[in-house]
């Protein structure tokens, strides 16, 4: 009989395990290796191990914090049929030793630091059922060889480093069910190879962001299985083939961000749509009235497009729909609850119908927002982004009962925050002019999840209690005027995954709760003036973008981030270094390059022949204790740096040998002191 149960690993030390699916000792002393060879982290001992007949056939250890290898002897495991790796730390090329696990089905080492390309004998692998490579590191072709895995029932290739085009052979795996290639902008440009097509068995087809170009394969409507099909923001030109619509299961279509042209096809058999997304292509013509047809449908996105002409009156009685284009028909709002508002990037005419919330009103989608709006208590989610509209918000809109979505971005709307929101609000996007500080009632704000206010004026330092949110996700509020330290005790953050701060006038070091953050995957920090050492921590987070650039960091960076995907996440942080010659920042063990430090304080930055070509910042002199300064036989070419006279305690400085102009130069006294250890160098340029 076949048992899961839960093993703790600290049993087998003892021979334990429950008599119901007791192991056998050759079992027990593999899995004890394992446990040696992982040293043991904590969460191991409640790893899920699924057995049969008292031999184990699957190892469940998806975010068990494992940062060894995959050993050779997991194989000796006969009977595996699972493995799930997932969500952890491995670092390694593909792991070719499992081609011994001969009855495995399913292969999960998603979401680690893999390396490398993928075997061409992958092949080996030949009775998996799923295969999922996904967020990682592999880079290189995807061999032609995963054609010939027969079995495969999923395949996620997804957010990798690969680079060529997609093999033809994928189409050969006539039992593929879920295809899974999206963002891989490294690959060459090239046609969605027609022989996906074949794959009849096909429900769901996710290729986005993955440098596609050339004409949709008019043989897509032949894929009448396909239930999710994803090929946004690639460069797809050409028509929207006719057959698009026609597979009877497709329920979501999401083909933005392309230069598709035409018309959209007129005949719709795909009855059971639920979202369609055609925005920001080069669309024409008018919609289609088979589009009144679909009584499933919850969300419509046609905007950045030339559609033209009248909306059919059908469409009004569907239950929601998210953009419209022209004349809006009459009956929207009245035979369905209104619960979705938006109205971004278009050009609507007319008056809204006078059912709309059961309010009539007249609003040309220019000007100030009217007053009104804020009754419409059935509202959950209002977008208007990318108008022309201005002044202030109308202060019951920012409370609506139901309210669930605001985005209000890219107008010239004005005023500051509110201290209360909607209850329900859970994505606040306000890329506008606002102004003032966040209030401290964000903390009352506990059910927003997106919180993007970018670009606006706000001031004031980041207040403590923006960190108390428990649900937010995302966390953007880069190119505004906010100042002072980072709030250092981050009250629950925990579900975090993006965080931006770019280019405000924050200060003080990097606060050390950050780096607890462990779902926190996109961190921007840059164009700040940070100072401090990097924390260790931030080099256990599985960052995918990370940007500390422009700031005062000091010190060695993390180990863990000395690798080329990092190659411009640390410029311009003078006294930063490490041994990674690709990350563009000094050497760490170059004998001719120091940065000497007294008390954690720099003292000292020697940075000749570095092939600088930059001027020199201002705040440089931001590091208070700086002695020397040594920049000779680089590229530098400006006036005489002046922003050098706030180095109050500078006793050395040599700019010899670079392409220096003094003819500004009229107070060397400024930089001159009382010791007599001045050591002041120059090689000018005569001027023509």
């Amino acid at each position: 009989t076949k048992t899961a149960i839960f093993l703790s690993f600290l049993l087998l030390l003892f021979g334990h395990a429950n008599s119901e699916s007791q192991l056998n000792d050759k079992e027990q002393t593999v899995l004890l290796k394992l446990k040696q060879h992982w040293q043991n982290p904590p969460s191991l001992s409640h790893a899920e191990i699924t057995c049969t007949n008292g031999l184990v056939t699957q190892l469940l250890l998806q975010n068990k914090n494992i940062n060894q290898t995959v050993p050779p002897f997991i194989c000796d495991l006969k009977n595996l049929t699972v493995i799930d790796l997932s969500y952890n730390f491995i670092s390694q090329e593909f792991p070719k030793a499992l081609y011994n696990c001969s009855k495995l089905e399913e292969l999960d080492p998603s979401q680690n630091y893999f390396n490398g390309t993928i075997p061409v004998d992958i092949h080996r692998l030949s009775h998996l059922h799923r295969l999922n490579l996904g967020a990682n590191s592999f880079y290189g072709n995807i061999p032609s060889s995963i054609g010939q895995l027969t079995e495969l029932r999923t395949l996620q290739l997804f957010q990798c480093a690969f680079n060529g085009s997609f093999p033809r052979e994928i189409g050969n795996l006539f039992k593929l069910e879920s295809l899974w290639l999206a963002y891989k902008v490294n690959m060459t440009a090239a046609e969605l190879p027609s022989s996906f097509t074949k794959l009849k068995k096909l429900k769901f087809l996710w290729i986005a962001a993955s440098n596609l170009n050339g004409e949709i394969p008019d043989t897509i409507g032949e894929m009448e299985a396909l239930v999710h099909l994803d090929l946004s923001i690639n460069n797809l030109t050409g028509k929207i083939p006719s057959s698009l619509f026609i597979p009877k299961n497709l329920s979501i279509v999401y083909l933005f961000r392309n230069r598709l042209s035409g018309e959209i096809p007129r005949v719709v058999e795909a009855l059971n749509i639920d979202v369609i997304d055609l925005s920001d292509n080069k669309l024409a013509g008018s919609i289609p009235d088979d589009f009144g047809r679909l009584r499933n449908m919850t969300g419509w996105s046609l905007f950045f497009s030339q559609l033209s002409g009248k909306i059919p009156d059908s469409i009004g009685r569907l239950p929601s729909l998210r953009v419209l284009k022209r004349t809006l028909p009459p009956d929207f709002g009245r035979y369905s609850t209104l619960v979705e508002f938006q109205v971004a990037d278009n050009k609507l005419e007319g008056e809204l119908p006078e059912h709309l919330c059961d309010k009539g009103f007249n609003n040309n989608l220019t000007g100030e927002l009217t007053k009104s709006l804020g009754n419409c208590n059935g509202l959950k989610i209002v977008t208007v982004y990318n108008n022309r509209l201005s002044g202030d918000i109308p202060s019951g809109l920012w409370t609506l009962l139901n309210l669930s979505v605001l985005i209000l971005s890219d107008n010239s709307f004005t005023g500051e925050l509110p201290q209360r929101v909607a209850r329900n609000l859970s994505r606040l996007e306000i890329n506008n002019n606002f102004s003032g500080t966040i209030p401290a009632g964000v903390s009352s704000w506990r059910n927003l999840v997106v919180f993007e206010a970018s670009n606006n004026l706000f001031t004031g330092t980041i207040p403590r209690e923006l960190t108390s949110l428990p649900n937010l996700t995302t966390l953007f509020l880069d190119q505004n005027r906010l100042s002072g330290s980072l709030p250092p005790d981050i009250i629950s953050w925990k579900t975090l995954n993006a965080l931006n701060l770019h280019r405000n006038k924050i200060s003080g070091p990097i606060p050390e709760k950050l780096g607890n953050l462990a779902g926190l995957t996109e961190l921007d920090l840059s164009e700040n003036q940070l100072s401090g050492q990097i924390l260790l921590q931030l080099g256990l987070l599985k960052l995918t973008l990370l940007n500390l650039s422009s700031n005062h960091l000091t010190g060695r960076i993390p180990t863990q981030f000395e690798n080329d995907a990092y190659a411009s996440s640390f410029l311009d942080n003078l006294a930063l270094c490490s041994n990674k010659p690709s990350l563009n920042i000094n050497s760490c063990n170059n004998s001719d390059h120091r940065i000497t430090s007294t008390n954690g304080l720099v003292t000292q930055l020697l940075l000749q022949n570095k092939n600088i070509t930059q001027t020199v910042p201002p705040f440089i002199c931001d590091l208070k204790n700086l002695t020397v300064i040594d920049l000779s036989y680089n590229f530098i070419s400006q006036e005489f740096p002046k922003a050098l006279y706030n180095c109050s305690k500078l006793e050395e400085l040599d700019l010899s040998q670079n392409y220096f102009n003094l003819s500004n130069m009229t107070r060397l006294e400024q930089i001159q002191h009382d010791s007599s250890r001045v050591a002041f160098e120059f090689h000018e340029v005569e001027e023509a």
